[in-house]
């Protein structure tokens, strides 16, 4: 009986360590298997790539988020959609001139794409929307075209997310995918449709938005119809201060020529008693009385120009009376800086109401 006991007890336990085993080389090689799929198989799906540019844009890794998509492919197509849709809501074009505005846009292609992706990678780098500054040829309208307004006009500022992308292999190293996307402003919902392609190191980048004229045909007509109305019901207001401003632009001219550079004396107080009791209390009711109007969901961004453009030029006015005050060159230059920049707004706050497609004539840049 004991010596029984002994071999059961020694067979017992040599099939433990043997079901231990069998446990031990299952959870390795389902480890191993899950590693092997996980880098030679997952790492390249179209899925890994997708969440991969997700994680990116979040954690601004610019370099890892271009690697999932191919921007200079995505914005050419995008740029001839965009610029497509831009001639087509100019009703003020007729065939020959908007002719000569397609041709125009081709010139500058490489110059607005380029300034598009880098302001794009800004973006990815500091989740801000930064404009070209500095020497950049796209740098307000140097191009005869308002940079702000066409990245406005792309509605990529105003596009968000609104759900998980879906993506399916059409081909050896093609996919096509899905994602819903709302508009900030009019708060429509919309599925834009891209393409993907795999590179030779069998990672995936997306390549191109289908469907992104659709999206801009779309979303045009609801802020256009927005922007209608809102022009409609400010139409009395904007009016009435123009006079207002006419007059005191007009009277202001005649002090300055009647001060001949020498900004002291009777002269100066004068301009300052024109700009503190007039210019700057009529822009402030002038905005007070825009602000009380309905703003549509889609005109939201024609209203923040106007209010944009407030803020300058009362900023501008400010400074001009402490150069007045002090005699300070800075102070002027400043004050000039301002102005032009509320000069630059007025004129994008035109352009949104004309719907020009081109902000000037057409530059020479042969």
């Amino acid at each position: 009986m004991n010596r029984e006991s002994v071999k059961s007890r020694i067979e017992r336990r040599r099939k433990a360590q043997q079901h231990q085993l069998l446990i031990v080389i299952a959870f390795f090689s389902l480890a191993l298997g899950i590693w092997l799929w996980y880098h030679f198989i997952y790492t390249r799906t179209p899925e890994y790539s997708l969440k991969t540019l997700q994680n990116a844009i979040e954690q601004h890794d610019v370099d890892t988020a271009a690697r999932c998509i191919d921007l200079d492919m995505l914005l050419s197509s995008a740029y001839d959609d965009l610029t497509d849709d831009m001639l087509h809501y100019d009703s003020a074009l007729n065939d020959e001139t908007r002719e000569k505005y397609t041709a125009f846009y081709n010139q500058i292609k490489p110059e607005l794409v380029s300034g598009m992706k880098d302001t794009i990678l800004r973006y990815a780098a500091t989740g801000e929307w930064i404009l070209p500054d500095g020497t950049d040829i796209t740098k307000g309208r140097l191009l005869g075209i308002d940079f702000e307004r066409f990245l406005e006009r792309s509605q990529l500022r105003s596009t968000d997310l609104a759900g998980a992308p879906a993506v399916h292999v059409t081909g050896s190293h093609t996919a096509v995918g899905t994602v819903n996307v709302q508009d900030r402003f009019t708060q429509y919902t919309f599925t834009l449709h891209f393409t993907m392609q795999q590179d030779s190191d069998g990672h995936w980048k997306i390549t191109k938005i289908k469907n992104y004229r659709t999206y801009l045909d779309t979303i045009s007509p609801r802020q256009n119809r927005d922007i209608a109305d809102y022009i409609a019901a400010t139409h009395g207001i904007v009016n009435e201060y123009n006079e207002q401003f006419a007059a005191q632009r007009a009277r202001f001219q005649a002090l300055t020529a009647q001060a001949k550079g020498n900004l002291t004396g009777p002269v100066a107080a004068s301009i300052k008693a024109l700009i503190q009791n007039e210019v700057v209390p009529t822009l402030k009711e002038r905005q007070e009385q825009l602000d009380a109007v309905s703003i549509p969901p889609g005109a939201k961004y024609l209203a923040n120009q106007r209010h944009m453009s407030t803020d300058l030029s009362i900023d501008a006015w400010k400074h001009y009376l402490h150069a007045i005050e002090k005699h300070s060159n800075e102070e002027f230059q400043t004050a000039e800086t301002l102005l032009k920049q509320a000069v630059e707004t007025d004129m994008r706050i035109k352009d949104i109401i004309r719907h020009n497609t081109v902000s000037q004539s057409l530059p020479d840049i042969s």
